[in-house]
């Protein structure tokens, strides 16, 4: 008996549940990661604060930590200095408090602006996103070849983490897909910038699947300096031409010609059926 409707409403709620909170878990690690450098020059200043303090003899009887501590209190408007301190001290109390509204306050401000127009900044966004994989993988050239992989891994797996790279825009709306576990850099693939960008040195597999050769290949090599380990696959119309590349020494790269496959797949066919390749 099939399943009315109204039985499958509360699998598409606890669905919609779940990629709303995947969505939320994936802006907060992208939101704590592009201000881990703010939050590093934080702790930095906090320690160099200290330092001075502790190398101008102020509070002698404090350890180390406790003048971080200090620091800490200083860098929000807190009150710790007495008088009779000494100048060090009260010069802090005035520094810190600035050079933290500088250091929290632009990370703060670069990030909700990047969040908030997320829309209008797509792809300064999606770089973000992109940011936030590893061991995921990266498809490069999405035409029919590489739209084919991209669907038929989703369909596998739909939480894998993947990049897509190509130059045009708006490859996501294309495809009807919004996930969180999927971004689209719009960029060259040849340039070695965007292929760091999409996170290839993290990435476990790598497909190259332009209409282009030389563009595979291109790409191909430099992703490998990027990435030894990945799986690499490179799509060649003309095989030939893997010959003459090193890559072919590489057991992680693999070359493949989609024509090559079609006709071993028909032959296969052909071969299995009799020699009437019009039979079925």
């Amino acid at each position: 008996m099939r399943a009315s409707p109204i039985s499958r409403l509360p699998t598409k709620r606890t669905d919609a549940r779940v990629t709303r909170l995947l969505s939320a878990w994936r802006d907060i690690r992208i939101v704590g990661k592009a201000l881990w450098i703010n939050t590093a020059l934080f702790l930095g200043l906090l320690v160099v604060g200290a330092g001075v303090m502790r190398i101008r003899g102020c509070y002698p009887q404090a350890s180390f930590l406790e003048l971080v501590v200090d620091t800490f209190h200083m860098s929000h408007l807190e009150r710790v200095v007495e008088p009779g301190d000494g100048v060090v001290p009260s010069v802090l109390t005035f520094v810190v408090p600035l050079l933290t509204i500088a250091i929290l306050g632009e990370g703060a401000l670069r990030v909700a602006r990047v969040y908030l127009q997320r829309g209008e900044r797509r792809e300064e966004w999606d770089r973000m996103v992109a940011e936030t994989f590893s061991k995921h993988t990266v498809i490069c050239g999405v035409g029919e070849l590489g739209r084919a992989v991209f669907q038929r891994l989703i369909a596998v797996d739909p939480n894998a983490e993947i990049v897509l790279v190509d130059t045009r825009p708006g490859v996501l709306a294309e495809h009807g897909h919004t996930a969180p576990n999927v971004s689209h850099l719009q960029g060259d693939m040849t340039v070695l910038e965007t292929l760091k960008a999409a996170q290839c040195q993290e990435a476990s597999l790598i497909i190259l699947a332009s209409g282009n050769d030389a563009f595979n290949l291109e790409a191909g090599f430099k992703a490998l300096q990027l990435n030894a380990e990945a799986e690499i696959w490179i799509r060649l119309y003309r095989s030939g031409l893997a010959s003459v590349m090193d890559l072919r020494t590489k057991p992680n790269v693999h070359f493949f010609s989609p024509y090559e496959r079609a006709a071993e797949a028909l032959a296969e066919h052909v071969a299995s059926t009799g020699s009437d390749p019009h039979s079925s």
